[in-house]
């Protein structure tokens, strides 16, 4: 088949946004970006920009939505601030396009105004895609470490019952739970697909800067423990990341000669292909076999809608609702 055309809503370079490397990764797995939205002239020319200088390839900057909605493209990757995504995901539906969409997929900010709570909005997308059988898929990277992990520490148990993450987003206060939450979500969703309930949720506070999350989930299978260390970004220093799934332990790291990722476990490490790679090459994959098949109807992946109805309950159980930026 043709490469896939796709098109990228916000993918200027700002606040640490991943528009350029998404692109680069893309066009390396044969995909053809096309075209950019941007917010302004300026943003849209500035993301186009960062995207040929890593693709040798430029993409049309527009402004206009409409405009967009109208270009030809196969798939949409949307990567607007959080809390702008759920408008950008309906308007692709509308034109007939597969999607990629940045966590969180809902969060405070226009996709929070009054309506169905965040996990029936999206089974309800889920289901809308589904029956044109369109592709709807969450950029959630960290699912994709764990046949990384399963090289240090063996096959994981069928039924694991706790996850533990220690993470460093680039926020604070209740910011922090939109940014860094979907990752151990996600994470639990791959190990535990079952898990839809919050049974229990409390806090470690420490300043608007250090955040611990204990949170018990459950599911047809029994009950999953998850604990959340979140360090915001005034605190400096490297931006660690680790996890333990039933108490074994992986911190990912950064080579220093090349850059390369890989998982250590004390002394042992594996190295770890790119999780945003391996992410965008799944959704590709899945994106051509959806075009190849031509039927109306998918089936529908419910974990999106379980990893955003699990997002809004832990969101709900914030001791200080008034504290920190969204």
């Amino acid at each position: 088949m043709d490469a896939l055309r796709i098109g990228i809503v916000g993918a200027r370079r700002a606040r640490q946004g991943l528009g350029p490397f998404i692109a680069r990764d893309l066009v390396a797995r044969g995909a053809e970006v096309t075209h950019v939205l941007g917010r302004t002239a300026e943003s849209a020319r500035a993301a186009a920009a960062g995207i040929a200088g890593l693709t040798k390839v430029e993409p049309v900057p527009l402004t206009d939505a409409d405009e967009f909605d109208a270009a030809p493209l196969d798939a949409v990757c949307i990567l607007t601030p959080r809390g702008h995504h759920l408008e950008w995901v309906e308007r692709a539906l509308a034109a007939g396009r597969h999607v990629l969409v940045e966590k969180p997929f809902l969060w405070h900010g226009p996709d929070a105004a009054e309506g169905p709570g965040w996990r029936a909005r999206v089974d309800g997308l889920g289901r809308n895609f589904a029956q044109r059988g369109l592709v709807l898929a969450v950029n959630a990277q960290w699912p994709w470490t764990l046949p990384a992990f399963a090289a240090l520490h063996g096959a994981l148990d069928e039924t694991p019952r706790s996850l533990e993450m220690g993470l460093a987003p680039a926020s604070e206060g209740r910011a922090m739970l939109g940014d860094a939450l979907p990752h151990p979500l996600s994470l639990a969703l791959a190990l535990r697909s079952d898990l839809e309930r919050l049974d229990s949720c409390s806090f470690d506070l420490d300043g608007a800067a250090r955040c611990t999350v204990h949170a018990e989930l459950s599911g047809a299978r029994g009950t999953f423990s998850l604990r959340v260390e979140l360090v915001g970004r005034d605190l400096g220093g490297a931006r660690a990341a680790w996890y333990a799934v039933d108490g074994r332990r992986v911190d990912r790291c950064v080579r220093d000669r090349d850059y390369a990722l890989f998982l250590r476990d004390g002394v042992r490490i594996v190295d770890l292909a790119d999780p945003l790679g391996e992410r965008l090459g799944a959704f590709l994959a899945e994106v051509e076999s959806a075009e190849a098949s031509g039927r109306p109807a998918r089936e529908l992946d419910p974990r999106p809608g379980r990893a955003a109805g699990l997002l809004e309950a832990i969101d709900a159980a914030f001791p200080d609702q008034d504290s920190g930026a969204l």
